[in-house]
C-alpha cells in the first residue's frame, strides 16, 4: 500500500463512513474523523473538540469524593471565598454548606426556605444567602451565625451581586424586579424589567449592571441611575448566565424548557355517573358525584405523528464590547448551559446538562468538550483563584477544574464500519504545536459491538505519518489513543484516519424478465431487470439457456458492464438486453439470469448472484397452421395449431384490413390448438380471409371460399 495513494486521500478528522466515488471493491477507500464521530466516542482525561481536535483535558478532581453522606439533590448556587473555599446554596433542606478545598465539607447554616437560589460573598467574608419561595436574603457570618437581612417581598431571589458602593443587587420573580439593597438590608425597587423572573445578574465594568431574564430572553444594561437598555433579545427564552469578558463583550449562556412530551392520551372515557375509575394516574374527577375521566393508550396503536420537531434547547452566544453584534458560539438541541465561567487564560468555560458536561471556546472558535461528568446538571461555577469550582445537581456533587493539563488520557472510538468484512491498511494522524506522545492502538471483528470475538488490541502504535494496522481482516475496527503530555502541553492530535479495502459483495438482480408477455419469439428475445451492487461495482448481466427438458447451460448473450450509481453504490440501476435466437433450434428454453461484478475484481474475488426469476420462452420461426370448414348452414368453423408456441388471435381480413377479431370457442386464445366458429352473417359476400397468429408473432393467412 503506498503512501502517495494514502497522501492524495487524506481528509480533516472525521469516523463516519467516509463518502466515495463509486469504484471497484478492490480500491482503496479512506475514514476519516470529524467532530461529529469523535463526539460519540469515549474520552477520559480527553477533551473533544467541534472541529475534530483531540488533546489533554484540564485535571479534574472531585472535591466532595466519598464523605459526602448527606447529599442534597440541588446545588443551586456557588460562591467562593478569597482562601478558596467553597460555599454552596442547596435544595431541597435549604442548606448552606462550604467544602474546604482538601474536600472537607460542613454545614455553614441552614434557612428555613427549601431553597438556597442565590449567593454572594462580600469584602469581609460575610456570606449573603438569597432564597425561595420566600424570597428572603441571609447575612450569615463566617463564624456560621447568621439571621434574615432583608425581606424582599418577591417569592424567588435568583440572584444576588455586591456593586462597589457596598449596595446589594438582587434580581427576583416573580414581577421581575431588581432591588437594590442597603448596608442595613433596606430593599428598593432598581429596575422593572418586561420579564416574570430576572435569573442571572453581573456587574458591567463600565459601571451599572447586566441583567438577564427567564420569559422573554432579555438582557439588560441598567446604569447607576437605575435606567436600563436591552442590548440583546434571544430566540430563546432565558439567559441563566451572564459572563464579561476582558474585552468587554458579554457571553451568555441561554436555554430554552426541555420539550414538552408529545405523547397524549389516546383514549379518553367518562365513566356513567357515580361510577369510579381506578385510582391514581390518569382520572380526574368531574364533580362530587365521583364521575370520573379515564384517559389513557391502547397498546400497539401508533403515537399522534403531530408531535413537534426537535428545537434548540441551548445556545452560548457573545455580544460584542459595542453591543452591535451577536456571534453564537455554540447551539444544541439537547443540551442547555446552565453556568458560565472563563479559566485562567481568559477562555469562555460552559457547564450543561443532560448529561453533566464541561465546555471550553477555544481561541480560534473551536469549541472542546473537556469532560462529561456522572450526574445529570452542572448547575453552577466560579472562579476560585486559579481553578474552576463546578457543582452539579441530580445528584448534587462539586468538582475542581485545574487551569494544566492531565498528565495522560485515553480516548475510545466509536466502531468504524467497512460495511462488509474489511483489509485494514493504514492509520496515521496529524500532530500539532510540541510533540506529544500519542499512541494509537487497533483491534478488529464483525459484530457491531466489540465482545470477546474480536482481536485484541495491537501493540501501540506510535509514527503519526502511519502504521499498518496487524489486526485480522474484519468488518469492523476500533481504535484506541493514548496521549502523554509533554512539559504540561495539551497537544492536540487531529486528522485521524484509516485505509481500508472492503471484501468484495455479491451484486443482486431482480425482476428479470421477457418483454413478450406470452413467452414467445421468433427471433429477437428481449428482456428487462434491475440490479444494484453494495460495493458500487459495475454489473454485468449473464443470461443462460438450455432445452426446457434439461441438459448443459449455454451462453445466450452477455449486457454491457451497467456504470456505477449516480445516487450510490446502494441504488437500482433498470436495464435492458436483447438476445438473437436466429441461430437456435426452434423449440422450449429454460432461462436464467446472473449478476457478476467480476470485470470490477481482481481474479478469483468477483461475485456471481442467480436471479430468482426461471423463465420458460419458446423459439418459434414457423407460423401456425389454418384450417377453415363451412357447415351447412354457413357457419365457418375455424381450426388453428402451433407446433411452438400458443394460438394468439385469429381476424377476419378483407382487403388486407383486419375487420374483427374472433373469440375461441373456450373463451380465451392461450392453448397450441383453438378453435373458432364464426356466424355466416358475420363475413357476407367474397373476399375475406382468415389470418391466425401465434405468440412469437408468426402469421397464416388462409382465403374463405364462397
Amino acid at each position: 500500500m503506498s503512501a502517495r495513494r494514502l497522501r492524495n486521500a487524506a481528509l480533516a478528522i472525521a469516523v463516519a463512513l467516509g463518502a466515495a466515488i463509486p469504484a471497484a471493491a478492490v480500491e482503496t477507500r479512506l475514514h476519516a474523523e470529524d467532530g461529529g464521530s469523535l463526539a460519540r466516542g469515549d474520552a477520559d482525561r480527553i477533551a473533544v473538540t467541534r472541529a475534530g481536535r483531540l488533546f489533554l483535558a484540564p485535571r479534574l478532581s472531585r472535591l466532595s469524593g466519598a464523605t459526602w453522606d448527606d447529599a442534597p439533590a440541588h446545588v443551586w448556587s456557588m460562591a467562593a471565598t478569597a482562601s478558596g473555599s467553597l460555599y454552596l446554596g442547596t435544595g431541597p433542606e435549604g442548606r448552606v454548606l462550604e467544602i474546604t478545598p482538601s474536600g472537607r465539607i460542613r454545614q455553614v447554616y441552614r434557612v428555613e426556605e427549601p431553597m438556597v437560589t442565590a449567593l454572594a460573598v462580600l469584602g469581609d467574608g460575610t456570606l449573603l444567602a438569597g432564597t425561595a419561595p420566600e424570597g428572603r436574603i441571609y447575612r450569615i457570618a463566617p463564624d456560621g451565625r447568621g439571621a434574615v437581612w432583608a425581606e424582599t417581598e418577591t417569592r424567588y431571589v435568583w440572584s444576588l451581586a455586591a456593586g462597589p458602593n457596598g449596595n446589594v443587587y438582587a434580581g427576583t420573580g416573580e414581577e421581575g424586579l431588581i432591588l437594590e439593597i442597603d448596608r442595613k438590608g433596606n430593599a428598593s425597587a432598581f429596575f422593572d424589567t418586561e420579564e416574570p423572573h430576572v435569573v442571572s445578574l453581573a456587574l458591567h465594568p463600565d459601571g451599572g449592571l447586566l441583567a438577564g431574564g427567564s420569559g422573554r430572553g432579555l438582557l439588560y444594561r441598567i446604569d447607576d441611575e437605575g435606567n436600563g437598555l436591552v442590548i440583546h433579545d434571544d430566540e430563546l427564552p432565558e439567559v441563566t448566565a451572564i459572563a464579561v469578558q476582558p474585552d468587554r463583550s458579554i457571553v451568555l449562556a441561554l436555554l430554552a424548557p426541555p420539550p414538552a412530551d408529545p405523547r397524549r392520551p389516546l383514549v379518553r372515557i367518562q365513566l356513567p355517573q357515580g361510577a369510579r375509575g381506578p385510582g391514581g394516574d390518569g382520572v380526574s374527577e368531574l364533580d362530587d358525584d365521583r364521575t370520573a375521566i379515564v384517559e389513557g393508550s391502547i397498546e400497539g396503536l401508533p403515537m399522534p405523528s403531530d408531535a413537534p420537531s426537535a428545537a434548540v434547547r441551548g445556545r452560548v452566544v457573545r455580544v460584542s464590547a459595542d453591543e452591535h453584534e451577536v456571534d453564537e458560539l455554540w447551539r444544541s438541541s439537547s443540551e442547555a448551559p446552565f453556568a458560565l465561567g472563563r479559566d485562567a487564560a481568559g477562555r469562555v468555560l460552559f457547564g450543561t446538562g443532560e448529561p453533566a458536561r464541561v465546555y471550553r471556546v477555544e481561541r480560534d472558535g473551536d469549541v472542546a468538550r473537556l469532560v462529561t461528568l456522572r450526574e445529570a446538571q452542572v448547575t453552577t461555577m466560579v472562579d476560585a483563584g486559579g481553578w474552576i469550582g463546578l457543582a452539579t445537581s441530580n445528584p448534587a456533587a462539586t468538582y475542581r477544574l485545574d487551569g494544566v493539563p492531565a498528565e495522560s488520557g485515553v480516548f475510545v472510538s466509536r466502531p468504524i464500519d467497512a460495511g462488509a468484512p474489511a483489509r485494514w491498511g493504514t492509520i496515521r494522524w496529524h500532530e500539532e504545536g510540541d510533540p506529544a506522545r500519542v499512541e494509537l492502538y487497533t483491534r478488529t471483528g464483525n459484530s457491531e459491538v466489540p465482545d470477546g470475538t474480536w482481536s485484541g488490541w495491537s501493540p501501540a502504535l506510535t509514527a503519526p505519518a502511519g502504521s499498518p494496522v496487524v489486526n485480522p481482516d474484519g468488518r469492523f475496527l476500533q481504535w484506541r489513543a493514548r496521549i502523554l503530555g509533554r512539559d504540561r502541553q495539551e497537544n492536540p492530535a487531529s486528522r485521524i484516519e484509516v485505509s481500508y479495502a472492503p471484501h468484495n459483495r455479491a451484486p443482486r438482480i431482480l425482476g428479470f424478465r421477457l418483454d413478450s408477455p406470452l413467452a414467445a419469439v421468433a427471433e429477437q428475445a428481449r428482456f428487462r431487470f434491475s440490479t444494484t451492487d453494495p460495493d458500487g461495482d459495475p454489473v454485468v448481466v449473464e443470461v443462460r439457456y438450455r432445452p426446457a427438458a434439461g441438459g448443459e447451460w449455454l451462453r445466450a448473450i452477455d449486457s454491457d458492464p451497467v456504470k456505477p450509481y449516480d445516487d450510490g453504490p446502494a441504488s437500482w440501476k433498470d436495464g435492458r438486453i436483447t438476445w438473437d435466437t436466429s441461430a437456435i433450434p426452434e423449440g422450449r428454453y429454460e432461462i436464467r439470469a446472473f449478476a457478476s461484478d467480476h470485470p470490477a475484481n481482481h481474479p478469483g474475488e468477483g461475485r456471481r448472484t442467480l436471479a430468482d426469476e426461471r423463465l420458460l420462452v419458446a423459439i418459434d420461426r414457423t407460423p401456425p397452421t389454418v384450417a377453415v370448414t363451412r357447415a351447412a348452414d354457413g357457419t365457418l368453423e375455424v381450426v388453428a395449431k402451433d407446433a411452438q408456441s400458443a394460438v394468439r388471435q385469429v381476424e377476419l381480413v378483407r382487403e388486407e384490413r383486419a375487420r374483427f377479431t374472433a373469440r375461441p370457442m373456450d373463451g380465451v386464445a392461450d392453448g397450441a390448438e383453438e378453435r373458432f366458429r364464426i356466424a355466416a352473417g358475420d363475413v357476407p359476400g367474397d373476399g375475406w380471409s382468415v389470418r391466425v397468429t401465434d405468440a412469437a408473432g408468426n402469421t397464416a393467412e388462409e382465403p374463405l371460399s364462397p
